[in-house]
């Protein structure tokens, strides 16, 4: 289980099988001294969105199978989420969808997701946008670089990568790419991919050379 301190956003990695079965467990983040609580299991909460059924579990506690790609998605508009579910679903994606911060900040400190899609209705984001984007770069550099956020806007340009890094993002997209999301996301991922390689080769290699 990935577990983040929301002191200092430290990344921990515990094994399920070490907590206690339908308790809360606790300890204390080495680096800022603060109490971190871990709530094992909570509850799923069902969310209707149109037709269909999420799983969005507020409490932020979920486990998935090693391997697993999952993705988060912050979006307004109800019957995009569905499509955008689908488009994810189909690209092997286990989609939950947040609509706050404190919902991102639940759902971090249990698991580091691997694609976060952020949907903007108009050309000033949302306040709830604003405040998850806000949360995002505040990720260590290490754990940023393991996600990958795209940003869809009014004035998005995909091949823009200047606007993406000003924005927080690693792509940004504009409403009509939706619809290609799935030909123009493998492709981006395998950029990123490459992008960071040499980080993380020298990352674990740092930390095998410490540890």
């Amino acid at each position: 289980m990935d577990i983040i301190c929301t002191g200092c956003n430290r990344h921990y990695k515990i094994a399920e099988e070490k907590l206690p079965s339908s308790k809360v467990a606790s300890f204390t983040c080495p680096n800022c001294k603060k109490r971190i609580k871990i709530e094992v299991p909570s509850s799923k909460i069902a969310v209707s969105i149109g037709e269909k059924t999420c799983v969005n579990d507020l409490q932020g506690f979920e486990s998935f199978e090693p391997g697993t790609k999952t993705a988060l998605i912050y979006c307004p508009e109800t019957e995009l989420k569905k499509q955008l579910q689908k488009v994810l679903g189909f690209l092997g994606y286990e989609v939950r969808f947040i609509n706050k911060q404190n919902d991102i900040m639940s759902r971090f400190r249990y698991h580091i997701y691997d694609f976060i899609l952020l949907y903007q209705n108009g050309l000033k984001a949302e306040d709830d946008l604003t405040n998850i984007q806000e949360y995002i770069n505040s990720l260590f550099i290490d754990i940023r670089r393991k996600i990958f956020v795209a940003h869809v806007h009014p004035e998005g340009n995909r091949l823009d990568s200047l606007q993406a890094f000003s924005m927080g993002a690693d792509l940004t997209l504009s409403p009509s790419d939706i619809k290609n999301l799935s030909q123009i996301l493998p492709s981006a991922l395998e950029t990123q991919k490459m992008g960071y390689k040499v980080f993380f080769e020298c990352k674990s290699k740092v930390e095998e050379e410490i540890f």
